[in-house]
């Protein structure tokens, strides 16, 4: 038989936010998240131009010889397909020789087939034949700090927004476990914020979801508890929190303490410059009139030699962060 008509070849790496619908669709990699969403997407797609759509589940490791050609064969009433086959890797026999001989077939207009493939050896005749003649969406897992700060800037981008650095870094500390979590709490914040998301905005929102909070740690080391500061880093590394994320939290102290040791006008202006609720500048305030100007801007620069450091400087991150909450207690100490 003829190749399916209506494929054509596509190179990997889809981005799941721009995916179409298309007769052959695999989502190759782990990510469930991803997957879930570039799936939610072709389907609403579809169901915008056809609001008869019939959606099916096929299990895939209990398929039944006849089950897809005929799941994919014309319907009497002419309604629209849209098909989805979970689970490549768990696939019988059954499955593997009625999805080859499918390829092969006339593609039929009506009807949207998505292969969901996690990871495996499984059949890999059948992904090589999908990855020549089906639209692959990139669901590669996400799993380090930066991998995860990509897709939050592509997440804002895509929604036109804009997400500061240290904001979007917060964001990864608070929210990072997973990134169906991520994704929800930037869906959130694009709801419920009409500007800029800041890193005190995601402070609001998600500060207290971090064990050993970043805020927690920044907080002991510009207050000179050089002890508890180092503590409770350690514990936050331990319990999950990134490096990225103390020394995101540490420039944002630093930036406060900064603007407010010479800072002599009333402080509500401060506190709408900074971005700052009142009771958090308030706070800010009483840790600032121990500070020296000088020490001050010590204590950022050695924040932000660290946070060169954890973004490829050093080659351990863990140390060079700790370091810098030495030298910034020690600054007030001093």
């Amino acid at each position: 038989m003829p190749p399916r008509s209506g494929s054509r070849a596509k190179s990997t790496g889809t981005d799941f936010r721009a995916v179409e619908p298309a007769p052959l669709i695999l989502l190759k990699g782990s990510e469930d998240y991803v997957a879930t969403r570039a799936l939610d997407r072709v389907k609403a797609e579809l169901k915008s131009r056809h609001p008869e759509l019939e959606y099916t589940r096929l299990d895939v490791s209990a398929a039944t010889p006849g089950e897809l050609s005929t799941l994919a064969s014309p319907s009497l009433f002419g309604e629209p397909r849209l098909i989805l086959a979970e689970d490549l890797a768990q696939m019988n026999d059954t499955f593997l020789g009625e999805a080859l001989q499918f390829l092969e077939e006339p593609a039929d207009a009506d009807v949207t087939l998505i292969f969901r493939h996690s990871g495996g050896n499984r059949g890999k005749k059948l992904l090589d034949a999908l990855g020549a003649k089906a639209v692959v969406v990139d669901c590669a897992p996400v799993k380090s700090d930066n991998d995860k700060l990509d897709f939050l800037r592509q997440e804002f981008r895509a929604a036109a927004r804009t997400i500061h650095p240290d904001a979007a870094r917060a964001l990864v500390a608070a929210a990072g476990s997973t990134l169906s979590d991520l994704g929800s709490a930037a869906q959130q914040l694009m709801r419920d914020i009409t500007g800029d998301i800041t890193a005190e905005e995601v402070d609001k929102y998600f500060g207290g979801r971090v064990e050993a909070s970043a805020f927690k740690v920044a907080d002991a080391a510009f207050e000179g508890r050089t002890e508890a500061a180092t503590r409770l880093y350690r514990h936050a590394v331990a319990t999950g929190v990134s490096p990225v994320a103390i020394t995101a939290a540490l420039a944002r102290k630093g930036r406060q303490i900064a603007a407010l040791v010479d800072h002599r006008g009333p402080q509500n202006q401060l506190a709408s410059a900074l971005g700052l609720p009142p009771w958090q500048l308030r706070q800010a305030a009483e840790t600032a009139r121990r500070w020296s100007p000088r020490a001050a801007a010590d204590a950022v620069e050695a924040v932000a030699q660290a946070d060169a450091e954890v973004k490829g400087l050093s080659r351990a991150p863990e140390y060079a962060v700790e370091k810098a909450i030495g030298r910034v207690s020690a600054s007030i100490n001093g």
